[in-house]
Order: C-alpha cells, then sequence, then structure tokens
C-alpha cells in the first residue's frame, strides 16, 4: 500500500506538471494563432493594396500612351506645317523676284520686250 501510494503520489505530481505544460501549450498554440490571423489580415490588406496599385499603374500607362500619341500627333502636324510654310515661303520668294524683274524691265526697253514675251509664254502654260 504505501509504495502504491507512493506512486500515486508520483503519478499526480507527473499529471500535474503534464496538465500545466499542457494549459502553457495551449495559450502558446491561442497566442500564436491570434498572431496569424493578425497577420493573414495583414497579407490580406497588402494584396488588396498591390492589387489597386497595379490597376492605378495601369491607368498612368494609359494615360502616358494616350499622351504620347497627342504628341507624336501634333510633332506630325507641326512638320506638315513647317514643310507648308517652306513651300508657300518659296512662292513668295519667287514672286517678289518675278515683280522685281518686272519693275526693272519697265525702266529699260529691252528688258520690258523680254518681260512681255514670258508674260505670254506664262499664260499659255496656265491654259
Amino acid at each position: 500500500i504505501y509504495e502504491r501510494n507512493k506512486e500515486l503520489e508520483m503519478l499526480k505530481t507527473a499529471h500535474t506538471r503534464v496538465k500545466k505544460q499542457l494549459s502553457e501549450k495551449t495559450g502558446e498554440l491561442d497566442h500564436c494563432q491570434k498572431r496569424l490571423e493578425v497577420i493573414e489580415d495583414e497579407v490580406y490588406n497588402l494584396r488588396k493594396r498591390v492589387e489597386d496599385l497595379k490597376k492605378e499603374l495601369a491607368q498612368r500607362e494609359d494615360e502616358v500612351d494616350m499622351r504620347n500619341n497627342q504628341i507624336r500627333k501634333l510633332q506630325r502636324t507641326s512638320d506638315e506645317l513647317s514643310e507648308h510654310n517652306d513651300t508657300l515661303q518659296t512662292q513668295l520668294n519667287t514672286l517678289e523676284s518675278r515683280l522685281r524683274q518686272r519693275t526693272d524691265a519697265m525702266f529699260n526697253p529691252a528688258q520690258r520686250r523680254q518681260l512681255a514675251a514670258d508674260v505670254s509664254d506664262e499664260e499659255f502654260d496656265e491654259e
């Protein structure tokens, strides 16, 4: 009986120790589960933020593409206008040169005859 009581006492002590360890481990597990929930919430929020940033990036890239297209269109228009301006400037220079020649010819009889012939040729070319 004595040995049995001693063994029973040892088992009770061991049971109490194991019960205390189980309680500590259960507390640790609860703490870890709460921490896991917090981390999962953080991960969810971060993933949502990443998706939002991806959408915003796509919108900004679309805006950049649109503006680049506008710039290219404006550049083409500018080039076309510059070319047209050059053409008009050439025509103006030609007309000014002809005007000077005709003005000079009005004062020179030989040039006056040549001018009359040129004007006749131009009228003939236009018809």
